[in-house]
Formats: C-alpha cells, structure tokens, sequence
C-alpha cells in the first residue's frame, strides 16, 4: 500500500476557480486500477489551502497513475493556476490500525 499526502497552499479564490477542474480530476483518478482513496479538502481554517489524501493499492498503482493521461492535464491545470506552495509525497506502509469507528 501506498499512501500520499500533501498539502497546496492558493492565493485567495484560487481553488473556486479551478473546482471543476479538481472535479473532474478526482473523478478521472478513483476509476483507475489500484486506486483505493483519493480526496482534495479544504482546510478549515485556511479556505484557500487545499489537503491532499491518496491510498493506492501499491507502487505500480501510483505509477501508473502518474502517467494517466489526465495527469497531463490536470498537471496544466496546476502549472496555470496562482499556487504560493506546494508539498506532496508519498509513504509505503503496510500495516493498518483503527483509531476509531469500524
């Protein structure tokens, strides 16, 4: 399992505008093979920072994944868009351990 996390930091009204486009990439992305979980959030405190949250089934998964032909485009989308910072990086992890609920 490989799981990704990250976080995108916006000038302010950044993320309304490129929504569709977020949309449509998680859309594209959690009907790939090997895709177990992948989500944008806004912070709640911070509404122009956006978190980042995959789960993939494994490395292949991911690699593929980064080769996608909507990757190029959402890749556009990002290299467009007035972005401050942005950290993005993956961990293997084997083991999975419930904190709370089910």
């Amino acid at each position: 399992m490989v799981i990704v996390m990250g976080t995108a930091k916006f000038v302010p009204g950044e993320i309304d505008r490129i929504a569709v486009d977020l949309a449509a990439q998680l859309a594209a992305t959690r009907a790939e093979d090997g895709c177990e979980a992948y989500n944008f959030a806004r912070d709640v405190l911070d509404p122009d920072m956006l978190h980042i949250a995959e789960r993939w089934r494994d490395g292949d998964a991911l690699n593929a994944h980064s080769t996608a032909p909507h990757m190029a485009t959402f890749g556009g989308v990002i290299a467009a868009a007035k972005l401050l910072s942005i950290s993005v990086r993956s961990y293997d992890g084997d083991t999975v351990r419930t904190l709370i609920g089910e």
